[in-house]
C-alpha cells in the first residue's frame, strides 16, 4: 500500500571555511545538506496517490502526462508558470548576417529552458527550520603515482598487448597523476618539488609554467637535466581549490613511496603508488 512522504521542514545547513575571502580567516559559506536519496517520479507519485486515495499506477500516469504537456509548451515558445515553478524557453548564440535565412546551426545556437522557484516552494522554503553545522575544508592535492610519459608495448602469444611505462630519464617527459592536482596560485612555493631520497638538501623545483597539460587529474613536465639516477620524493604544492578558485594558503602533497629515476633496482623504471592508503601527507 503507497505511503505518503513526511516532510518535516528541516534543513541542516552545511558551513564551509571561506577559501576566497583574502583578508578575512573567519567566514565561512553555507550550502544546503541535501538528503542522500533524491526523490523519483515512483516515490511522488506513491506519496501523491496516499494522499489522494488513489491507485498509484493512476496518479503516476498523470503526473507524467502533466511532465509531457510542460515540457511540449516550453518547446512551443510558452512559458509556464505554476505554483511550484516557473519555466521558460531560452536561446544563446551568435550568428551572421547571411544565416538569418538559412536553417539554425544547433552547434552554435542552444536553446534551453530556465526554471526558477514558484511562489509556493518559496513560501514553504521561508517555512523550514535551518541548522548549521560546519564542515571541513575542502580537501587538497593528492598524487596517485609518477611514471615516464612514454610506454612500451607488448604483444604475448594470447594477443594480448600491455602496455608498460619505460624508466624515467633525466630530460624525458614524466606524468603525475592523481585528484586536485592542478597547480596554480601565486604563492612562490606553488610547483612540483623533487627531492633526492638519500639527499634531501637536493632539490629540483618546477614551476606551472613548465607544466603541459596542467589539469587536476594529471601533470606532465620534462624531468630537469640535474635529476640523477636514484629515489625521488615527489610532492606537489598548488593552491587549487577547484572550477577557477584558489585557497589563501597552499596545500602540498607528498608521495609517502619515492619513485626511481632510472632503472629500478629488480626492473621497472618508477612507481606508480596506486595502492598506497593516504601515500602522503598534507602540510
Amino acid at each position: 500500500m503507497a505511503q505518503q512522504l513526511k516532510y518535516t521542514f528541516d534543513l541542516n545547513l552545511k558551513a564551509y571555511p571561506n577559501e576566497l575571502t583574502q583578508d578575512v580567516d573567519n567566514d565561512y559559506t553555507v550550502k544546503v545538506n541535501t538528503q542522500s536519496t533524491p526523490l523519483t517520479l515512483d516515490d511522488l507519485a506513491a506519496s501523491v496517490a496516499a494522499r489522494l486515495g488513489e491507485e498509484v499506477g493512476k496518479v503516476r500516469s498523470i503526473i507524467e502526462v502533466f511532465m509531457d504537456e510542460v515540457a511540449s509548451a516550453v518547446a512551443s515558445g510558452y512559458c509556464v508558470s505554476t505554483d511550484a515553478f516557473y519555466a521558460q524557453p531560452m536561446a544563446s548564440g551568435v550568428v551572421m548576417e547571411h544565416e538569418l535565412s538559412q536553417p539554425v546551426d544547433r552547434e552554435r545556437v542552444r536553446v534551453y529552458a530556465s526554471f526558477r522557484q514558484g511562489p509556493l516552494v518559496k513560501e514553504y522554503l521561508g517555512k523550514a527550520k535551518l541548522q548549521l553545522f560546519l564542515q571541513p575544508a575542502v580537501t587538497g592535492p593528492y598524487i596517485a603515482g609518477m611514471t615516464s610519459a612514454f610506454v612500451e608495448e607488448s604483444t604475448a602469444a594470447n594477443g594480448v598487448t600491455t602496455r608498460v611505462p619505460l624508466p624515467m630519464e633525466a630530460g624525458e617527459m614524466c606524468v603525475i597523476t592523481g585528484d586536485n592536482l592542478k597547480v596554480v596560485g601565486s604563492d612562490p612555493s606553488v610547483g612540483i618539488t623533487l627531492i633526492k631520497a638519500d639527499a634531501p638538501q637536493t632539490t629540483f623545483f618546477i614551476p606551472p609554467k613548465k607544466i603541459s597539460p596542467n589539469t587536476p587529474k594529471k601533470l606532465q613536465f620534462n624531468l630537469p637535466a640535474g635529476v640523477t639516477e636514484g629515489a625521488w620524493l615527489v610532492k606537489v604544492t598548488t593552491q587549487y581549490a577547484g572550477s577557477k578558485y584558489e585557497v589563501k594558503e597552499p596545500r602540498s602533497f607528498t608521495l609517502s613511496t619515492p619513485v626511481y629515476v632510472g632503472t629500478a633496482p629488480g626492473g621497472g623504471g618508477g612507481d606508480d603508488g596506486g595502492e598506497e592508503e593516504g601515500g602522503g601527507s598534507m602540510g
